[in-house]
């Protein structure tokens, strides 16, 4: 009898163990990647109001382990290594991977709120582009207000209207400016974010796009002279998950996940806007001079960014391009 309640008792002590590890092991682990450094703005942005309240908010089911950026995968082969599984999540910016999901153009000319876009049926549109064409589950576009300026070493000439005109220019270029710095008349080169300060140096390029934040971060407020203003274009830098990854995630974990990321899509653009009011000051302070378009200058230089994008993806995309347009901006 002894014998038997000392056996019960152990074989209690290794059930008892054995629910600690299944209740430890039903924890998810979220390995994220980003296609961009982590210093950078966006990636900071990622950092603090996706990642930081998941894990607050998930103890028990889910936990966010970011990876890194550039030393884990490059930008431009992220999207497929999410789609293999050597990650379960990634922060980037669309346009690294725009060959493959053309449809990110539509995040850059979009000026339809991400609240009205989860409304009107385009989150569903879009849920379909990335299934389709990377495996993934598209989770959350949070810095959705982010926009971008066209940077310059010298005065640029101008058209009739008023419009810069880079005929003759070089200007580094992602999928992101090529089309608008192509409609303005440039010749466009890629080259690493990390290579635009030395490329200007050397005179490879003269001028550059980037979004109206992390510029200083980079050292560009020391070596830019010219700023061309109004801000065009909106930040496509989205979350998105494997897909299989996702679908294997208990509800309780997709819920957490979902709700942070909608309200990560509220406290991404005040975080950023609290940048891009701290670096502005820097950048002024470093002598760079605005040229600010007016009037119907303004206005034609944002219908030609706005023109070239939609042109390009109607062309790239013509089973989804009309479809996110009517969803997601507004003539």
């Amino acid at each position: 009898m002894q014998v038997y309640k000392k056996l019960l008792t152990a074989g209690i002590g290794v059930l008892a163990a054995g629910a600690f590890v299944s209740s430890a092991s039903a924890v998810t682990n979220i390995k994220a990647v980003s296609g961009l450094k982590r210093t950078n703005t966006i990636t900071q942005c990622f950092l603090k109001n996706m990642l930081a309240p998941l894990n607050a908010n998930g103890k028990g089911v889910v936990e966010m382990k970011y990876l890194g950026g550039h030393s884990v995968v490059p930008p431009r082969k992220a999207a497929k290594a999410l789609q293999r599984g050597q990650f379960d999540w990634l922060h980037s910016p669309i346009s690294y991977y725009i060959g493959a999901v053309p449809e990110g153009y539509a995040f850059l000319a979009s000026n339809v709120s991400i609240q009205d876009i989860r409304t009107n049926g385009g989150w569903e549109i879009l849920q379909e582009v990335f299934k389709k064409k990377v495996g993934a589950r598209l989770i959350g576009w949070g810095p959705n207000k982010t926009k971008y300026n066209m940077y310059l070493m010298m005065m640029p000439k101008f058209d009739k209207d008023g419009v810069p005109d880079l005929s003759g220019v070089k200007m580094r270029a992602t999928g992101t400016y090529r089309p608008l710095f192509n409609a303005l008349g440039a010749s466009t080169i890629n080259m690493k974010s990390s290579e635009i300060y030395t490329g200007i140096q050397r005179g490879v390029v003269s001028g550059f796009g980037w979004p109206d934040v992390a510029i200083v971060p980079l050292g560009l407020h020391k070596i830019v002279k010219y700023r061309v203003t109004p801000a065009f274009y909106v930040t496509n830098s989205v979350e998105t998950m494997n897909l299989n990854f996702y679908n294997k995630l208990s509800q309780k974990a997709r819920d957490l996940i979902n709700q942070t990321a909608v309200a990560y899509e509220k406290s991404g653009p005040v975080f950023m806007e609290a940048q891009r009011s701290k670096e502005e000051k820097v950048l002024h302070g470093a002598g760079v001079k605005d040229i600010a378009l007016k009037g119907g200058a303004a206005k034609k230089y944002l219908a030609i960014a706005h023109g070239a994008i939609w042109e390009q993806l109607a062309k790239r995309s013509p089973e989804f391009g009309g479809k996110l347009k009517a969803k997601m901006y507004k003539e």
